[in-house]
């Protein structure tokens, strides 16, 4: 169970590309900023600059989605592959056994 819950974690940190996506924004505002100082109270370049901050939204908004449906897919995944069923299976079976031996144990002693 530690190792389904262990591969699973691993699962939901993997990486993926909001930071890439962030980091070409913020170079491409940067590079516009410092090409065009004087555009910047323009406006129209603000309305722009602004329609690209949506789109970037966007963008990371659908890459947020993206990862979730796959969390749900794996966290169904793992559900149905049996794990769970066989560890409380395997579970039971020890307590079964353990309640054996204390019987043989105490009719032993008697």
């Amino acid at each position: 169970m530690a190792k389904t819950q262990q591969k699973f974690l691993e699962f939901l940190k993997r990486i993926d590309n909001k930071q890439e996506l962030l980091d070409n924004f913020v170079r491409e505002f940067n590079s516009f900023s410092d090409e065009f100082p004087d555009l910047r109270e323009d406006g129209q370049t603000k309305d722009e600059l602004h329609q690209r901050c949506d789109v970037l939204s966007d963008e990371l908004w659908e890459v947020v989605e993206e990862r979730k449906e796959q969390n749900i897919e794996e966290r169904k995944r793992i559900m149905d592959s049996g794990d769970v069923e066989n560890g409380l299976e395997f579970l039971t079976l020890s307590a079964q056994q353990l309640m054996q031996a204390e019987l043989d144990k105490f009719r032993v002693t008697i």
